[in-house]
């Protein structure tokens, strides 16, 4: 039979046991805000236990994951805390005759323990909640990366029905979306347990790490694209009013210009340039991530993927041995790169958004940061990551690039009716920097240990744009 308790070598860490006692406390409510790295689903296990304990074993519990990988990540850890959870995604047929058959014993009091695992997007779905609500027992929901169950759709998953609710993520709230952050606030009763990243660092639940900001600018050609597109984003805030209180959910048409202007910043040539000086100046350029944007290279998009453009260089001009993990590969594929990586394998591995939540890639030393949006959900995940202890990794490094247009030969950048629009995208960009800044060991225009910093100074771009306290 099924049950649910800790693994002998699990060892709870005193932050853990603060969680656990701080959601109990909250009647069993509540979202545990904790950074990447520091063990969230260990926590989770861990309460769940403390509730099968309590309630004698008899309660059924879901955990929901934003996507397919997830459900196979949190499949392996709960058989390690004694369950055997059947994962309900894809295709009803191969889960929901068997969730149907467990529910049955244990209403009929056979069963005292039924896990499920599940994604996010099957708990939205009609047939899953009929299913589930077929239970006469207390049941308790898990949602990890919580964040993505404040959508409009998402929120179907949840269910008055689960008494017990526990949330997960290291950025509960969501970008530019009030009302489904307040819908999950509401829901789980809020943050009860906060654990951020310089506490992580501090307790040596994750490595320490230098941050490197590059400031790059833009070449004569994207500068001509980049000068029409803010020029249009300039109109489209005019019309909207302040441009600190922007709201993208209902501007379609700034949304658009937005998107192709971040896309030409992320792809700015020099960037690569760049990033094949700092390998070849790298002595040991093995466990290095290089995170690329999502759209293709050039002012003329000749359809070739940055990502692609990206490992190309580094296997002909650095002679690395460079692998992509994207979208594309299937999951064995991931599997084996991941693998290899961890090994050295691989030197370098290039990826678009695949490393942002839920891969684990603890081996990783130094990051390269060639494209990273002002979402902090992602900037914050991404560091979190790149942080995990791993053995041999005294500490980390990420080299952050900054795209800023050239004033120098276009001082018309800073006319008047550019210049709000300028400043919004260097603020929300210094706003990143600022957060990486915060916890790193070294500040982002000192020199320490011999880690390289830029040459041009943060300052001088805080002061041209007037973003001094940024």
């Amino acid at each position: 039979m099924s049950h649910l308790s800790p693994p002998e070598w699990v060892e709870t860490r005193p932050y853990q046991q603060r969680a656990i006692k701080k959601w109990l406390g909250a009647n069993g409510r509540g979202i545990l805000h904790m950074a990447t790295g520091t063990g969230k689903t260990v926590t989770a296990l861990l309460a769940a236990s403390n509730v099968a304990r309590h309630v004698d074993g008899k309660f059924v519990l879901v955990v929901a994951v934003p996507y397919q990988h997830l459900v196979n990540q949190w499949a392996a850890d709960l058989r390690n805390f004694g369950a055997t959870p059947i994962l309900a995604y894809q295709s009803r047929k191969n889960w929901q005759p068997r969730l149907e058959r467990e529910l049955l014993e244990f209403n009929n009091g056979v069963r005292e323990l039924s896990v499920v695992v599940t994604t996010h997007r099957t708990l939205s779905k009609p047939a899953a909640r009929k299913t589930l609500r077929r239970a006469t027992g207390g049941m308790m929901l898990i949602a990890d990366e919580v964040h993505h169950l404040g959508a409009a759709y998402t929120q179907n998953a949840l269910m008055e029905e689960f008494s017990l609710r526990l949330g997960l993520s290291a950025t509960p709230e969501r970008w530019y979306d009030d009302e489904g952050t307040e819908a999950l606030e509401e829901y789980f009763g809020g943050t009860v347990f906060d654990y951020g990243l310089g506490k992580a660092i501090e307790s040596g639940a994750l490595c320490e790490y230098y941050y490197v900001p590059h400031i790059v600018e833009l070449e004569e050609d994207e500068m001509t694209v980049y000068m029409e597109l803010t020029e249009k984003i300039g109109r489209l805030i005019a019309r909207q009013g302040n441009e600190g209180d922007l709201d993208l959910s209902d501007n379609q048409s700034l949304q658009t210009v937005l998107f192709k202007r971040a896309r030409l910043i992320g792809t700015a040539r020099e960037k690569l340039e760049l990033l094949v000086d700092l390998f070849e100046e790298e002595n040991d350029p093995r466990h290095s991530l290089v995170y690329c944007s999502d759209g293709s290279t050039g002012v003329e998009d000749d359809g070739t993927r940055h990502v692609d453009a990206t490992t190309e260089r580094l296997r002909s001009d650095c002679g690395l041995c460079v692998e992509r993990f994207t979208a594309r590969e299937k999951q064995s594929k991931r599997e084996q790169l991941l693998a290899a990586f961890e090994s050295g394998d691989i030197d370098v591995l290039t990826s678009i958004r695949c490393l942002d939540e839920g891969v684990d890639v603890p081996a990783t030393r130094t990051a390269y940061l060639l494209s990273s949006t002002s979402n902090p959900r992602q900037y914050v995940q991404r560091r979190g990551r790149i942080l995990r202890k791993h053995e041999d990794k005294p500490y980390a490094v990420i080299h952050d690039f900054i795209t800023i247009p050239d004033t120098t030969r276009h001082p018309e950048v800073l006319s008047d009716d550019r210049y709000n629009a300028e400043r919004t995208l260097i603020r929300k960009e210094l706003g990143r920097v600022s957060t990486f800044a915060d916890s790193a060991r070294n500040h982002p225009d000192a020199d320490i240990d011999g880690v390289p910093t830029t040459s041009r100074s943060l300052q001088e771009v805080r002061r041209r744009y007037d973003l001094l306290a940024t």
